[in-house]
């Protein structure tokens, strides 16, 4: 579930700031040059530990279990690439200067996108994105309010799970291994989850939830010049490290 880290960044205008890093993600993916987006990876890093309240702890933590994949698709597109310069060949790996630069490319691009992503996540709260979304980018509230209770459910069933997991242990009932074991957790839980939609849908109709969009707000999210401020400086520096590094 989204949530507020409580930094500069989580003052930011949700809507900005996903279209801000939408479109870092777009210039990500426009690269296929892997020191280009090696420091664009590093200037995310940048944003999140001067403004977005990381600390190096807790990134490492996050990223740390991420490295595995990078190592993996790093081999994959080394070893089973396409070039001309081969620099080792045996058996079916054939590793050319060609392929360990596209391996390099994709797996910080891959690291790239899962630190804009965590960058969004850890510092943007649920309820803020939900009206920032409604108010900035015209989302209908039946859709808004919809996400909005489905992710507020999700610890529920998460809850639910572990709770069903521990009464089945108890039982003597197999917890892995088997349809059966898997049937015995999906059929209550798609069942509770229908029961509590059915209750929720009604909770809102009685308090008069109709779904337009001509509708009063208790919070109504602005953009300022601190969220513009925001898009354009990013988004002109990811742009300068583009070019710069680019051409160099």
């Amino acid at each position: 579930m989204l949530t507020s880290n409580q930094s500069y960044l989580s003052a930011i205008n949700p809507a900005v700031k996903l279209a801000t890093h939408v479109l870092l993600m777009i210039m990500l993916m426009s690269l296929d040059d892997p020191f280009t987006t090696f420091y664009l990876w590093i200037f995310v890093i940048i944003i999140g530990i001067t403004i977005g309240g990381w600390r190096l702890p807790y990134l490492l933590k996050v990223l740390l279990p991420y490295t595995f994949f990078f190592v993996l698709v790093f081999w994959m597109m080394a070893a089973f690439g396409k070039g001309e310069n081969v620099l080792f060949h045996w058996a079916w790996f054939r590793v050319t200067e060609e392929s360990i630069k596209n391996g390099f490319n994709l797996s910080l691009r891959m690291l790239g996108f899962v630190t804009i992503g965590l960058l969004f996540t850890s510092t943007t709260d649920l309820n803020k994105l939900m009206m920032s979304l409604i108010h900035q980018f015209h989302l209908s509230p039946k859709w808004a309010y919809g996400f909005l209770a489905g992710f507020r459910c999700i610890p529920l069933f998460q809850e639910e799970l572990s709770q069903m997991k521990a009464a089945h242990r108890i039982r003597g009932y197999s917890n892995y291994g088997s349809w059966k074991a898997f049937s015995r957790y999906a059929v209550p839980l798609l069942t509770t989850a229908i029961r509590r939609s059915e209750r929720m849908a009604i909770a809102m109709v009685a308090r008069g939830f109709t779904g337009t969009k001509e509708r009063t707000y208790y919070i109504k999210p602005t953009v300022s010049r601190r969220d513009y401020g925001y898009f354009i400086s990013t988004l002109l520096i990811a742009g300068a490290i583009i070019f710069v590094i680019g051409n160099y």
